[in-house]
């Protein structure tokens, strides 16, 4: 037997089994109930090395490497959305899975038809090679309908979570009156009440800020006013920006834990923006939270 056609062949297929099982441990974070797939993949690589070893074949770490960065290549495919997982990255992944299958499949049907190869070895691996096949066809196509009946995303979300240094009656006091949001959120230009008398829920204000390098005007609305929590919602014409503000009690004596969760819905041709707009409320979710902890004081 050639032994070094075996290996270069060997070899290319390690690459494709290593890619295979990084693929299979993603799917498995998503879908937990698919972790048999990816540890009878993991297996299935470890069948091949000792393949490999008992052929006199040496595992090639260029090809390993390169298996590795086909997969994390393969993350870079085009899904419709810019940032995060889209629902036909379910079916992509998949689809992908199967045709490796395919291969492996075809792989252990050669070495089969090879003399010095366990051919009961071999035939034990096809038939686990055709229960994969079958377990990914099923979450294939029971996953594919939705993935293309999904609606496209209008919105997008940022959170963050942190402690101050105030007592949580404090920290409600000062984000009550929306006007403040001139020194803490960053975006903000101004912020003007339009109405008088006590902040209660139905106070609202006209909140002039930057996003994106343009300069967008919302009248926002106090719509929850609680001890433990309170909601600012502002619209326009082309979006709504709703601020959820969580306020508990911290782990110290005097500090206050706070959740904030903005949420921006796009209407119209707006929302086409909302991958674009992800990225630049991401980074105002941050500077957000530093202008809070100045203001509010450092719990650390």
């Amino acid at each position: 037997m050639n032994t070094e056609l075996l290996g270069i062949y060997l070899n290319d297929h390690l690459a494709g089994a290593i890619a295979g099982t990084e693929l299979a441990r993603r799917i498995s974070r998503t879908h937990p109930e698919l972790r048999i797939l990816a540890d009878d993949v993991e297996a299935d690589r470890k069948e091949l090395l000792a393949v490999m070893q008992a052929s006199g074949v040496e595992p090639r770490q260029h090809k390993a490497a390169i298996g590795w960065l086909t997969e994390k290549a393969g993350r870079l495919k085009f899904n419709g959305r810019l940032l995060g997982r889209s629902p036909l990255s379910d079916v992509l992944e998949l689809e992908t899975m199967r045709m490796g299958i395919e291969g492996k499949a075809a792989m252990w049907r050669t070495l089969q038809s090879l003399p010095g190869i366990d051919a009961e070895r071999m035939d034990r691996l096809l038939q686990r090679a055709e229960s994969q096949a079958v377990l990914v066809d099923q979450y294939r196509l029971h996953l594919a309908p939705k993935a293309f009946t999904a609606a496209i995303p209008s919105g997008v979300d940022v959170e963050r979570t942190f402690t101050v240094a105030s007592t949580p009656e404090g920290v409600v006091d000062y984000l009550r009156d929306f006007a403040r949001a001139e020194q803490w959120d960053p975006g903000t230009v101004t912020c003007t009440r339009l109405d008088d008398g006590p902040v209660e829920v139905g106070s609202r204000w006209r909140n002039v800020s930057t996003f994106l390098g343009r300069k967008t005007e919302l009248v926002y609305e106090l719509t929850r006013d609680e001890p433990d929590g309170l909601q600012f919602v502002g619209t326009n014409d082309t979006a709504t920006s709703t601020d959820d503000i969580s306020i508990t009690a911290g782990a110290s004596p005097g500090t206050t834990r706070i959740g904030y969760h903005a949420h921006l819905e796009f209407r119209g041709l707006a929302r086409f923006g909302a991958p674009v707009a992800k990225l630049a409320l991401e980074k105002l979710g941050n500077d957000t939270e530093r202008n809070l902890v100045r203001v509010l004081g450092d719990a650390r």
